[in-house]
């Protein structure tokens, strides 16, 4: 077989995908608070406080069904939805913007494998743009900087919702993909 070789730019791509109702389920637990805090570090939940409102108001916290039912951990308002419930509630609306950034952190760490990153060292954010555009405006993932790093990098982030899925790529910096493979010995 013929040798490999690099690809010819220090970028790498990477892509997830998160169920939007397994978020929900979670947010309607015991440890929504503590899953959250997990996942957004404490400047994205400054941030993205009115999205997280029914986090704070106790609006998430699901009430067991009958004791001894199989799925009685299963919030009756998580079965509607599983079931094909409405998906217009604020409960709703905080699982989809979390499984975004979930599958947004989860994507920046793919591409930057060459890093040991975790949830907290990748913040999501706006561009910061000064023009017309629909919505908020396309997402950038900030990434902590090295031990010795004057500045944070950046990388390229898209994050789409469809149906019960929230989904993200991330392409991002990595000097590793260049490096020539060494050459096979051949004997």
């Amino acid at each position: 077989m013929r040798p490999l070789r690099a690809f010819p730019l220090p970028i790498n791509v990477g892509t997830d995908i998160c169920q939007i109702s397994r978020i929900r389920r979670i947010l309607e637990g015991p440890r929504a608070a503590r899953f959250v805090d997990r996942i957004l570090g404490p400047h994205e939940r400054a941030a993205a406080a009115s999205r997280l409102l029914p986090l704070r108001t106790g609006r998430l916290a699901g009430s067991p069904g009958a004791k001894g039912d199989r799925n009685s951990h299963v919030p009756p308002s998580v079965s509607a939805v599983l079931s094909g419930g409405s998906r217009d509630d604020e409960l709703w609306k905080t699982a989809a913007f979390i499984a975004g950034r979930f599958a947004a952190k989860e994507a920046a760490i793919k591409a930057h494998s060459h890093r040991r990153l975790t949830f907290h060292d990748i913040i999501i954010e706006r561009r910061g743009r000064n023009e017309e555009r629909l919505g908020s405006g396309p997402p950038v993932a900030r990434i902590k900087g090295e031990p010795g790093d004057d500045c944070d990098s950046s990388a390229m982030i898209s994050i789409s919702h469809d149906g019960d899925y929230a989904t993200a790529v991330c392409i991002g910096h990595d000097p590793s993909v260049t490096v020539e493979p060494a050459p096979r010995k051949q004997g």
